[in-house]
């Protein structure tokens, strides 16, 4: 699971630079703005994965699809071996 320590958000968001697509709505785990909140979720991890088991499939489709852990075998595939 992802746990997002947030404090910060509000500035980050609305003053520093904020983001390049909607975090919030987005976010493949809990938006966490204090210190207990965070100790809470590491102490419960396997809840935490499963309320936000959508949300990070959905970030991974959106954003990662292509990792699928054989990226090195198609490069070898492809341009040390010649395969198609």
């Amino acid at each position: 699971p992802m746990l997002f320590f947030t404090h910060d958000l509000e500035a980050y968001r609305d003053d520093l630079r904020g983001f390049y697509f909607d975090f919030e709505a987005e976010a493949p785990g809990p938006l966490l703005t204090h210190t207990t909140e965070v100790i809470d979720a590491l102490a419960d991890l396997d809840r935490v994965a499963a309320e936000h088991s959508g949300r990070y499939d959905a970030f991974r489709d959106r954003f990662a699809s292509l990792e699928d852990g054989r990226a090195a075998a198609r490069f070898v595939d492809r341009f040390l071996i010649g395969g198609a």
